[in-house]
């Protein structure tokens, strides 16, 4: 058994004084844990209900049906909580939705609260409330309202719910708890040092009485006699009784020492006189007879001797036991063989049960030899040839563990000696005139203990005796079925990388082989031109010269499409080659939802940590690059005075000279291109003449196109001369190459897109993909996007023309980074797009 661990008289003193502190500290922790909690959820339910009621404004009921356009303020009210994802519900007076997450988790309303149409709404309005819910394996804080909307053909009450995680509220909480906590936590630790200095100095009398005890020779037992303290009395009586019977143990172990050495000196002395007997004899039969009486008392001595060390040795083994698996089948096949060889004409019979197999129990192979060897040598020489031992291996009736039987037809031991012959030099009446040391079943004892097992000595039926070992079950256990639901879930996974096979052929792929030879691959998926990211990946080899890049790209819808899609995939060991490691994409709405809705894993170390805060979002959505949206224009068909430098130049530019610019303006198609969308929408948000702008560039039927490349193609060919909204990456490089492009920064404001790293949460590889991430951020990484990229830089250590500080050193215009928080999730709302899209349409395609 294992040792107690002891502890001293002051610290349990101690510990009782401070029982009914350390309770009130808990009760205080509680309450405060419980109050800050509560200021935590009431600061930021003031948030929720703000981005609620700012939805609610705008509910309306239009064309038949209920529609509400998504406010960018009140997401970007939540984004404050730069941590928290956001999550949204509109749903109709019927339950049906009109935007929104469709499966957010938003209780129904209490009986008769909300009204149906054409009910007084000043009495039948539902007070605000606010909910706890899990949503998506995340818990989450939802606000939710009612608003009443009508037209005289429709009218309810629409329930509008905003969901926040809360992340940040624990995060306020904790900073909440530390600091109301932390004056209460230091009076409890001065409190407990006061404590303990008290109990020290009441003890103090104890010290002398301890150093007495301690002071004691190992061997003097005697009682205490110097006159306690009241308090500790009882304690050195039971010190005292304690002693006493330690000498008693001392008094067994030195009489057990006395019976061994006399057990030993008998037959040695018998072996002396008989070898001085034989020194004077001269008649050849007395010698004869002399010889044979020293061999038997020599192998009497032998047997003792080989017993006591075979006894000490079991002891010691039984207490540094360490199981393994001991085959009893086989174990008992040797004792079996070596008994066979010394039995002489006593018949020994080994039977072993086929149920029994396998016959494994967990112990030590050594011991159960030395304990099945003692029972079968006693069963020999005491039952003689008077009938055949059977030696048998069988299952408990039960079924649940081992059965060892050895019977004989001996003597057998009387019942009133079974428990005398277990013990130390214990020999039943039987074993008159048969030598032996009587130490043969304390053996076997010893062991069977250590091992868990049960032994009992038994009459056999028709006289003789049974000696029973009977081994438990021993506990555990492999559970059994546990591929069944693999193996029913392979016709689904088989299916589902049918449906996603399209994806894989959706786009070329390129592959850049390992250098240095391959151990890794990394797959990346990105909506960035090869030009762009080619020297990044070769740059990256030549740090990890043993990792192949498998680059595919692609625009940025299909990107966020096939990321939704990943986790619906199939098997992941068949596709794993298949499904990307990393998602680059230029559309960082796109990503920001990616990372909201789940589809991500995070990714942190002191590289990401010293972006800037608008650039990471939740550790998961990293900016790598700077890159600002501009005017491009044909420096050979528009002269340098006649470009426009603010959006409202461009405005009068447009419409002063209509029919020269006629067909040859350029900016994105907002309906398919990513990018397109999300400059648009920042720029009805900044920009109060957007709406006028858009106007004048469908009055000069301007053309579409869904990216940056082909509008640029336009420019350079000569058949646009101007162009909005380009990204200034792609029209650098374009002029560095020699294309007669020219470059405005709007003076006004220019709005600054980041291209976006992502890692998928299905990603195979995903520390392979969080060190790609680091090289970009790094400062080799951010030398080569600068340099060789044709992007633009984030880094504000790197002051080449094409980053962050070189571009604010180089124009006047305030630059406005696109943050990624969950404020972009308000243009990726299905309503809230199509209304902008057809907002648009109508503008800037003319009939």
């Amino acid at each position: 058994m294992p040792k107690a661990e002891g502890f001293s008289l002051r610290r349990r003193l101690f510990i009782r004084l401070l029982g009914v502190l350390a309770i009130l500290t808990v009760g205080l922790f509680l309450f405060v844990s419980a109050y800050a909690q509560r200021a935590a959820d009431a600061a930021f339910d003031r948030l929720l209900m703000a981005s609620a009621l700012s939805i609610s404004d705008t509910v309306r009921v239009e064309d038949g049906r209920f529609s509400v356009d998504l406010p960018y303020s009140s997401l970007g009210i939540l984004a404050q909580a730069r941590r928290d994802r956001v999550f949204y519900r509109i749903t109709a007076p019927d339950g049906a939705l009109v935007t929104g997450y469709h499966d957010l988790p938003v209780a129904p309303a209490r009986t008769g609260v909300a009204g149906a149409a054409g009910s007084d709404p000043a009495t039948r309005f539902e007070a605000t409330r606010f909910e706890n819910a899990s949503f998506r394996g995340m818990p989450v804080r939802i606000a939710v309202l009612k608003r009443f909307a009508a037209q005289p053909e429709l009218g309810g009450w629409v329930t509008i719910a905003v969901a926040q995680t809360r992340e940040e509220r624990g995060a306020l909480a904790r900073d909440i708890l530390a600091n109301a906590f932390l004056p209460i936590a230091f009076t409890v630790v001065a409190a407990g040092g006061l404590i303990w200095f008290g109990v020290r100095q009441a003890l103090a009398p104890l010290g002398s009485l301890e150093r007495m005890i301690r002071e004691r020779q190992p061997h003097d037992f005697s009682p205490i006699a110097m006159p306690p303290p009241q308090e500790v009395s009882q304690l050195v009586q039971a010190i005292n009784q304690l002693m006493a019977r330690l000498q008693s143990n001392l008094d067994t172990m030195q009489t057990f020492l006395a019976d061994a050495a006399h057990q030993i000196r008998t037959p040695l002395a018998s072996l002396r006189l008989q070898a001085e007997l034989a020194i004077d004899e001269d008649d050849p039969d007395a010698l004869h007879r002399i010889a044979q009486r020293v061999h038997r008392n020599a192998v009497e001595a032998s047997q003792l001797t080989s017993q006591l060390l075979n006894h000490a040795m079991v002891i010691h083994r039984s207490e540094a036991l360490k199981p393994e698996d001991v085959d009893l089948g086989a174990l008992l096949e040797q004792v079996f063989q070596r008994a066979r060889a010394v039995a002489g004409d006593t018949a020994i019979r080994l039977e072993i049960d086929r149920a029994a197999e396998p016959a494994t129990v967990p112990g030590d192979a050594i011991s159960l030899r030395e304990a099945l060897t003692n029972l079968l040598d006693n069963a020999v020489k005491y039952a003689g040839p008077s009938g055949p031992i059977d030696l048998s291996l069988t299952p408990l009736p039960n079924g649940r563990g081992l059965r060892v039987e050895i019977a004989d037809r001996g003597p057998g031991v009387p019942d009133g000696e079974k428990h005398r012959v277990l013990e130390r030099f214990g020999r039943g009446s039987s074993a008159a005139g048969v030598a032996g040391s009587g130490l043969g079943l304390a053996i076997v004892t010893s062991v069977v203990e250590a091992h868990g097992a049960a032994f009992a000595l038994l009459d056999r039926p028709g006289g003789g005796m049974i000696a029973r070992i009977d081994f438990p079950e021993a506990a555990g256990g492999t559970p059994a079925g546990g591929g069944g639901t693999a193996r029913a879930l392979l016709p689904l996974l088989a299916l589902c990388a049918l449906l996603w096979s399209p994806w894989a052929q959706a786009a070329q792929l390129l592959t850049y082989p390992a250098p240095g030879g391959e151990r890794e691959r990394l797959r990346i998926h990105s909506a960035t031109d090869r030009q762009a990211i080619e020297p990044l990946v070769l740059d990256f080899q030549q740090l990890r010269p043993d990792v192949t890049i498998e680059y595919k790209d692609m625009d940025t819808a299909d990107l966020y499409a096939e990321a939704v899609a990943a986790p619906a995939k199939g098997a992941p060991a068949r596709e794993a080659a298949e499904t990307p490691d990393l998602l680059i994409s230029s559309a960082s709405d796109l990503q920001v939802k990616l990372v909201n809705d789940g589809y991500t894993q995070p990714h942190r170390s002191a590289l990401t940590d010293a972006l800037p805060d608008w650039a990471n979002w939740r550790d998961e959505a990293f900016g790598f690059t700077f890159e600002p949206a501009v005017i491009a224009y044909n420096r050979d068909l528009l002269p340098d005075a006649e470009v426009p430098r603010t959006r409202p130049a461009l405005i009068r530019l447009l419409r002063d000279d209509p029919s020269r610019f006629s067909r040859r303006v350029a900016t994105y198609d907002t309906a398919t291109s990513g990018i397109g969308y999300l400059l648009a929408s920042h720029d009805a948000l900044l920009f109060g003449q957007y709406w006028q702008l858009v106007a004048v560039m469908g009055n000069a039927q301007a053309r579409l196109a869904c990216c940056s490349g082909d509008i640029l193609d336009l420019v350079e060919r000569g058949e646009v001369l101007i162009a909005y909204n380009v990204l200034g990456s792609y029209a650098r490089a374009r002029a560095a190459a020699g294309a007669p492009i020219g470059i405005v920064v709007p003076e006004d404001y220019t709005l600054v897109i980041s291209r976006v790293a992502v890692i998928p949460r299905t990603a195979p590889r995903p520390q392979l993909a969080g060190a790609f991430i680091d090289y970009l951020l790094s400062p080799r990484g951010q030398e080569v996007v600068a340099d060789r990229s044709a992007l633009y830089a984030i880094s504000s250590g790197i002051k080449r023309e094409a980053s962050a500080s070189g571009l604010r050193s180089s124009t006047a215009a305030p630059l406005h980074p696109i943050a990624l928080s969950p404020a972009l999730l308000v243009f990726l709302d299905g309503l809230k797009r199509e209304r902008f899209l057809q907002q648009w349409q109508s503008a800037i395609l003319l009939p």
